[in-house]
This record gives C-alpha cells, structure tokens and sequence, in this order.
C-alpha cells in the first residue's frame, strides 16, 4: 500500500493525472476472455480502441473505451486521482486509448481500475503495473501517464473501494472489500490489463513491470509471491512487507507519548536532527549532513535534555523517555523485541515537505494526533474485522501473536520461490530516514526472503538502503534515482532503477551494483512543488550489504568520486 502520513508520502508512489466517464458495476470472479471472438479482434489496429467496450471478459466491466487525442485534457472517470485536481492532472500526453473498467470477484466487490494503452505504432511490447499506498481508495494517473509517455501499457487500480488515503472506514464489516485491498484487486486489474492489450495489439506483452512504493511496495511482493506469472521485474520501494510489525511500530510510538509530558512537539524535529547530526554525521569518514548507516550511530538522547540544554526545544524527562522508545522499538515485558524502531538518521525534520518526516507520522504534538496514530487505528480497528486493541490498549504479551493470525492475509510472504523460478527479478531499496515504516523491516524482510526462497534468490534480488531518504521521497539525502514510473526518455540505467530492471529482465545487463542518486533534486520533492536546492548534487548508492566510501580528495557531490565496498 504505499503508507501515509496525514497527507502522505503516496504522492511519492505517484500522482497527478485522471481519467474518463462515469461508472457501471458488474459480476463475479476473473478469468479469460467470454468469447474468444470479439469485435476488437475484428477491427483495424487503430479502431480497435472503442471496439473494447465490446469485449467480454468474465467478471468484468468495460465501463468504457475512448481514444484520447494528443495533448487532450483527461476528463474524470468517477475515480479519484491520487493527487491534483481532474483539470490540471492531465497535460502533454501522446495520443492513447483509455479503458475504465470495473471487477467483481464476489457480491458487494467493486474493483475500479483503468488501463491506458498507446497507440499500435508506439507500444514496446511491455505492461506498467501501479502500486497504490496508504488505505488506497485511489488511481494513480501520473503513473499512467508516465507509462504511456514511455510507450507502455499502464494499468492502476484503487483496489476496491474509493476514498482518500487516509479513509479507512470502508473496511469493517466489509470482509470482501479487505480481501481486493489485501491482495486481490491489483492480481486481477493485472490480468484484464493482459486481456485488453491482447485484445487491442493482437499479443500479450512482452514483459511486465510493477513499481510502488510503501503500500505499493507490499503490493509488488504479494503478486510476486501469490502469483509469480503476472509480472516479470518488481520493484519495491519502502515496503510495508509486514502489516504486522508496522503496526507494532506505530503503536508503540503512539503509546510512548501517551504519558503526562511525554508528547514530543513537532518544532522539537529539527533539534533532534541536528543532534543527531553533531553526534553522527564524521561516523561514516565525512562531514556531510547524513548518515550513512544508523546502526553506526551511537546516539546519546540525553544531550536533548532540558538540564544540559539552554534550547527552548530542549526535551523534558518524559519526552527523552519517549524518544528512547520510539527508537528503540516494541518489547514485551521479557525484553522481546518485536518489531523495528525509528532509528536516529539525521533526517527526522520533515524539510520541505514537513508530512514526511516525524512531524507528519510519529510526534503526537500538542494535538495527540498524528498520521502513524491514525495508520495504526486503521490496521488494528478496521482491516481486522473482529473487535481488537486499539493502539492505547494494545498489551505487548497478549496482542502481538492475536494481530499476527488476524493479519496473516495482508502481510507479504517470504517466500518468492516460484517467482525467482520463472526468470523474476527483484529491485527492494528503502530510505534510512523513513519515519512511516521502520528500515530495519526491509532488511528484515531481505533477509527472510533470501532464507526461504532457494538458491536462485540471491542472483535475482538486490537491496539498496539510502542515507538521509524519507518514506519514498524526501529528507536530506539522494532521493531521485528513478524509482518511481516508467522510464522516460534519456533515463539511463544507471540513474533509473525501473530502467535498470527493465535491462536487467531482459537480459541486457547484469544485475545492477549501484546507481547514481540526486541529493537535493528530487523528482518527486519537485512534482511536490519544492524547488531544487540549488546544483545537482550527486551520490553513489550500492547494493546491500556494501556501502559508499569517499575516494581520498574526490568530490563529495560526484557520483564518481564513490567506490563501492
């Protein structure tokens, strides 16, 4: 899903476009096509756009089909937009044909997805998949139209309902609608997004591709382990593997604030990082505003303190309590740990975008409200459908083992087996200063999936950690290396992870070892709306477990100026 704070970093998994007409529901449950005879089979290439309106497929809904002529305003389609208003998402796009549709695997389901195909002469023969995060509820059109851009197919679903988010009352009593979200919607969207550029080209795709982010990550590991043929490369950003342990997470940061004084105020983040940094930053051999690796900090929180600090942002008694739970993570009462913690990265303060930092996910403030609380009360009250804990009540004895079975359909398997099997490959990267999802859950995950997956696993993954990253985007480090939409034109492997995936599925290049990130000039910060910080600042990112060094007199803002080791 892709995770979010108040706002959220899902802009991060996308963004801007939108859609067309109004909606129709359907049927029951996806297969093939209802008749192997279609109109769209029938037509001219170039006709074959409305023609899918015609098409039957089992437990589908072809809302409609429209061609879109260049440059041509997106009109809605009834789907929220992830982000943007419907009148100015939609600028520049090629010439496409415009599938809205609708699936219904069982009674009271109502999947809304939209495919978006280029013309004939345009395709490259691949399909782009579109991971949603948070609660979902919407269509990411940025995506789409970064597929089309690049000449691919794009399909994007809102996994079952439609809501902001943050919305996550569609959930209880609605067991079917929790199943689409979970795991369901985006295997199915899949598989008619297969079906119409069949339909439309007269071939399947050549390969397929799914890119997300936090949710959307999750989504990418459950079709790779739940159903390892509908895509050939993944990539999966921050992923929210284990809703279990996120949970976990965000309950007890919740719970760690809860104390009489122990709410730690949102103009309290920067103090912190900049703590952090005059403790950490020389760690890795260089003064540069990050953190390389936080487990090489050696944090001291007591030098926050309000008896050592003249700072009117000093932390009181029960705020440094706090703060040393947060970090640490949940324990039960024996000392178990039980789910990761907000490391000290260097990049706590949510700068510019104040949402993706610890302001917007972990700080309870003067509001005792926070976006990780409202996640937490979402996963707990509402996806488990049975009455359970809220994050105040949650008891680190009795509820961890109850929320595991309750949650088992949401979490991501470890198991990849089949995937790597086929041919799969998988790109896994994660920011250190995440402060949605703990990055200690990604080298978690890794570290699972590499065990029970086979020998194939570790030549068919690679896992970069990123200094000084937030949840998808943001914070003070290297945030742009083309993790996010199809490949545009003049992306290089080397500074675009998707493109990476896509060389390396097929065969064109080795599995990639490192990739040129952007400090300071993100793509996604500036589809935010913040300005570059000045010139392009570079740095090397490398796969897991190795990590950057700085050749002696090289420079720092130069990717060149890196080895890996």
């Amino acid at each position: 899903m892709r995770l979010i704070g108040p706002i959220a970093a899902s802009l991060i998994e996308s963004g801007l476009l939108a859609a067309a007409l109004v909606l129709t529901v359907s049927g029951a449950w996806l297969g093939g096509l209802a008749s192997p005879a279609t109109a769209a089979a029938q037509t001219a290439p170039e006709d074959r756009c409305s023609a899918l309106a015609n098409l039957q497929l089992r437990d589908v809904t072809i809302v409609s089909a429209a061609s879109i002529a260049r440059n041509a305003p997106v009109p809605s389609s009834g789907l929220l937009p992830m982000f943007g208003k419907m009148d100015t998402v939609a600028r520049g796009l090629p010439p496409f044909c415009r599938v809205v549709g609708r699936i219904a695997p069982e009674p009271s389901s109502d999947i809304g997805f939209e495919v978006w195909l280029p013309q004939n002469a345009s395709w490259d023969g691949r399909l782009h998949g579109i991971g949603v995060g948070g609660f979902a509820g919407v269509i990411d059109y940025f995506g789409l139209g970064q597929a089309i851009k690049a000449g691919q197919a794009g399909v994007a679903t809102n996994t079952g309902h439609s809501g902001t988010m943050q919305d996550y009352s569609w959930a209880k009593g609605h067991p079917q609608q929790v199943r689409d979200y979970s795991w369901r919607a985006i295997h199915l969207a899949t598989v008619a997004a297969k079906q119409l550029t069949s339909a439309k080209y007269g071939r399947r795709p050549d390969k397929s591709y799914f890119v997300g982010c936090s949710g959307g990550g999750r989504q990418g590991l459950i079709q790779a382990a739940r159903f390892p043929d509908d895509y050939d490369g993944i990539l999966s950003g921050a992923p929210a593997a284990s809703f279990t342990d996120l949970a976990m997470s965000l309950t007890n940061a919740t719970q760690a604030q809860l104390a009489p004084g122990a709410a730690i105020r949102h103009d309290q983040a920067k103090f912190l990082q900049a703590e952090v940094l005059r403790q950490c930053d020389a760690a890795d051999g260089q003064t540069d505003g990050l953190v390389a690796d936080p487990h090489q900090c050696r944090f001291d929180a007591a030098k926050l303190s309000c008896s050592s600090s003249t700072s009117a942002q000093c932390f009181s008694d029960p705020q440094l309590a706090a703060l040393r739970r947060i970090q640490a993570g949940p324990k039960n009462s024996r000392g178990r740990q039980l789910a990761g913690g907000y490391l000290a990265s260097g990049a706590e303060a949510g700068d510019p975008s104040p949402f993706l930092g610890w302001e917007g996910y972990l700080l309870l403030g003067n509001t005792a409200q926070s976006g990780g609380r409202g996640l937490a009360e979402g996963m707990l009250g509402a996806l488990i459908q049975k009455p359970f804990a809220t994050p105040e009540s949650f008891d680190w004895d009795k509820h961890p083992a109850q929320l595991r079975a309750a949650s088992r359909a949401l979490d991501a398997p470890a198991n990849l087996r089949r995937f790597f099997a086929r041919g799969g490959k998988l790109i896994l990267w994660h920011g250190w200063a995440d402060a949605a999802i703990p990055p200690e859950a990604t080298l978690r995950y890794h570290a699972d999936m590499l065990r029970a997956s086979g020998q194939r696993a570790g030549d068919a993954v690679r896992l970069f950690m990123v200094p000084g990253v937030q949840h998808c985007a943001g914070g003070t480090g290297p945030d742009a290396f083309g993790q996010s939409g199809a490949p545009q034109p003049g992306d290089s492997a080397g500074r675009s992870m998707v493109a990476a995936l896509q060389d390396w599925t097929e065969g064109k290049r080795a599995a990639p070892e490192e990739f040129v990130g952007r400090r300071g000039h993100g793509d996604m910060m500036r589809m935010m709306g913040a300005a570059p910080s000045g010139p392009e600042r570079q740095r090397l990112l490398c796969a897991w477990p190795r990590r950057e060094v700085l050749k002696s007199g090289g420079d720092p803002d130069k990717a060149a100026s890196y080895d890996c080791q």
